[in-house]
């Protein structure tokens, strides 16, 4: 991979750990990872005496996910939970997003879920990879194609995929996980859970892998070169 930059769209600020070894491969490998969260978190509240402050615990939550990654610079839109809507000012600020960071590939969420903040994220940004890359809206600055969209998640169509050897960052996603604290009760999980299954993803040397849709407007210029198949049962959905 030649990449050079890279955005991620999550919808809420943990929807991009999905991918979460990737990125701290690229990471590793000098690639500026750039994620984009478009909500603010303030519905992930499983008591509701969090509810004044969730906003502020997901945020430092985003910042210690950021660290583990290798993550070079989130940005939250402060949209509320649940309330993500598909509207022109909405999508400038995404167009406007993809300008300014002029991506090699992006990556986001595919058609499919039952989240109506994860549906939105997909069209916001389906759009916004379109209309970045055209010579209009020129206050949101000069226009830049993408040259590559990507789903992590969300995805149910047979769209061509690539496959990712992550075995070196195996831990990576459950150390992020780790990270949102917040979220345990949604997880079912504890913090005992996450330290005794990042222990053993350490001492586990089988080969890992994430996979990633190419998106339907993506044309690729050549064949792409020979690669390993990935057992039909390594990605493991949360």
């Amino acid at each position: 991979m030649n990449y050079r930059r890279i955005l991620v769209f999550g919808a809420h600020p943990d929807d991009e750990i999905t991918m979460a070894r990737t990125m701290a491969r690229l990471a590793d490998e000098g690639v500026a990872v750039t994620v984009v969260i478009m909500t603010n978190g303030c519905e992930g509240y499983p008591d509701p005496k969090m509810k004044k402050s969730i906003v502020r615990i997901r945020a430092r939550e985003a910042r210690n996910c950021n660290r583990v990654l290798g993550i070079a610079r989130r940005v939250i839109m402060d949209i509320p939970d649940m309330g993500l809507t598909n509207d022109k000012p909405t999508l400038k600020r995404f167009i406007k997003i993809i300008r300014d960071v002029r991506p090699d590939a992006i990556f986001t969420h595919g058609p499919h879920d039952e989240h109506r903040d994860h549906v939105a994220t997909h069209f916001i940004t389906r759009s916004a990879y379109f209309h970045a890359g055209e010579p209009v809206a020129a206050e949101d600055g000069k226009p830049w194609k993408t040259p590559y969209l990507y789903y992590y998640k969300g995805v149910r169509a047979p769209l061509p995929q690539v496959v990712i050897d992550v075995s070196a960052y195996k831990e990576k996603g459950e150390e992020a996980w780790a990270t949102q604290v917040s979220q345990y009760a949604v997880f079912r999980k504890t913090a005992a859970d996450f330290k005794r299954e990042i222990a053993a993803l350490k001492k586990d040397r089988s080969p890992a892998y994430e996979r990633f849709w190419v998106a339907e407007p993506v044309i690729l210029k050549d064949f792409p070169p020979l690669g390993i198949d990935a057992p039909d049962n390594y990605y493991g959905k949360r």
